[in-house]
């Protein structure tokens, strides 16, 4: 194997030996490109304070699209801080619609390099190459500089200094070489680089600290096509799950699921886990072969509402994971640091930090990762499936009465996706109901929200689409 040294790659331009030479030369394709319908530029990260000893995470995202067969501008800047020891979280966007009533864009993208600028509600923020004591640019070092309002109406602040120590990394590993299909789309390229040193100040919740970390994760993803070109009109088609895991053995992780809602969430590609190996080889894989399970579910508060959703009604979003690639004797489970984590982007958008624990490569491993959900569980037969997740992990039922009130729910599903309604809710509560009831009290108060929700789906016959 090929030593990749950070003489190799630690420098500008940089060509990787993976991938499109006229899409992956870096600084240049993190800069403006007259060609793209959609860039996104996503961080997270996680970071000590230094005199709380408080863990923060950080979330930013800034995404500029041109619609309308390019024709108008769409872009729009997240911000969120949270507090991974209390569970609290603020989240902050501003928009820029096509066809506003007012001159410029809020956000602009330099040519040549990472330069973005997005003129927000709350300051200008920013993410920006660094320049050295030439004012050259320093390799795969950047600032940034984030200001808003969140959702509590506090104010946040982080300024920060970010440097990668390893280099990027393809999703679909050297097969795919970082070019995948994304929301229908068959052309969509995507890298991602972590091992960040990260260094900055953070203001927020009446204190103002300086802080640093080292687990973090910078996201690329554009496209010739925007978004919204394979969607439906209310962005429900496609929908994904995207999980980051970053463990202490040296290897780091994005597990890619993509689903197609209107074929019964059929998952589509790209969808598998692409991974990178620790210094000095960086050693690159990828696999579709893995599982995903849902450990449990937990309801929308509905306090962050996105503009547009997939029904006003219940939605469910799965609360903890575990994920499974037998050829790299992976077991993981992640366990959220905060609960529901939903920010205001155009679709139902949660993201938020996990502590992971399990084994890799044959290693123990722990670790610290985000969790991002934008397929929320609406249909009476999601419903179901949601029951049915949340029965297989209780553990204060016999194993016989899990199986049977599982079998039970499965066929109740099938009558949902049979497309008759009155017949599920008949049959759920002759066939199910009183295997429930013979359960203890707090399984049966567990498991009440969600019997709530489906029932009244049910009976009024609302399937949102």
């Amino acid at each position: 194997m090929t030593q990749l040294k950070p003489e190799d790659w630690k420098k500008y331009p940089y060509r990787p030996d993976w991938g499109s030479s006229r899409w992956f030369q870096f600084p240049r394709i993190d800069g403006f490109d007259p060609e793209l319908g959609m860039a996104t530029y996503y961080l997270d990260g996680f970071l000590r304070g230094r005199d709380s000893g408080r863990l923060y995470a950080v979330m930013t995202i800034f995404n500029d699209m041109k619609v309308v067969k390019r024709k108008l501008s769409f872009s729009f800047n997240t911000f969120a801080l949270y507090d991974c020891e209390s569970g609290h979280y603020g989240t902050f966007t501003d928009f820029d619609y096509p066809l506003r009533l007012r001159r410029g864009k809020k956000m602009s993208v330099g040519p040549g390099h990472m330069d973005l600028r997005y003129a927000s509600a709350q300051g200008e923020n920013s993410w920006r190459c660094q320049p050295d004591e030439n004012d050259e640019l320093r390799p795969f070092a950047w600032d940034l500089s984030l200001n808003g309002e969140d959702h509590h109406g506090d104010a946040m602040f982080l300024e920060l200094s970010v440097e990668a120590t390893r280099p990027p990394a393809p999703i679909g590993g050297r097969e795919l070489g970082g070019e995948l299909m994304f929301l229908g789309g068959e052309e969509t390229y995507s890298y991602f680089q972590s091992g960040l040193n990260m260094k900055g100040r953070v203001r927020w919740l009446g204190q103002e600290e300086e802080v640093e970390g080292t687990v973090g994760w910078i996201d690329r993803q554009w496209a010739v096509d925007d978004f919204t070109v394979y969607q439906n009109l209310t962005n429900s088609r496609y929908r994904h799950e995207w999980r980051v895991m970053q463990f202490d053995n040296g290897w780091d992780m994005s597990c890619f699921f993509q689903y197609h809602r209107g074929q019964n969430c059929q998952k589509v590609p790209w969808s598998g886990i692409s991974a990178q190996g620790p210094g000095p080889h960086f050693e690159l894989k990828s696999t579709t072969e893995v599982s995903i399970e849902a450990l449990s579910f937990i309801r929308s508060p509905g306090i962050v509402r996105s503009p547009f959703m997939i029904t006003d009604g219940p939605r469910w979003f799965p609360h903890g994971y575990r994920v499974k690639v037998p050829e790299w004797d992976l077991d993981v489970t992640a366990t959220p640091l905060v609960d529901a984590p939903a920010h205001q982007l155009p679709i139902e958008y949660w993201t938020g930090p996990v502590s992971l624990e399990g084994r890799a490569f044959g290693d123990v491993v722990k670790g610290y990762g985000f969790d991002e959900r934008c397929r929320p569980f609406v249909r009476n037969h999601e419903l179901v499936e949601v029951l049915s997740v949340l029965v297989g992990h209780r553990t204060d039922v016999a194993a016989e009465d899990r199986r049977q009130l599982r079998y039970r729910l499965s066929e109740v599903g099938a009558l949902c996706l049979r497309g008759d309604p009155s017949a599920a809710l008949v049959y759920l509560q002759r066939k199910w109901l009183p295997l429930l009831a013979a359960q203890t009290p707090s399984m049966q108060r567990a498991l009440q929200p969600v019997l709530d929700d489906l029932t009244e789906l049910l009976r009024t016959k609302a399937d949102p689409g």
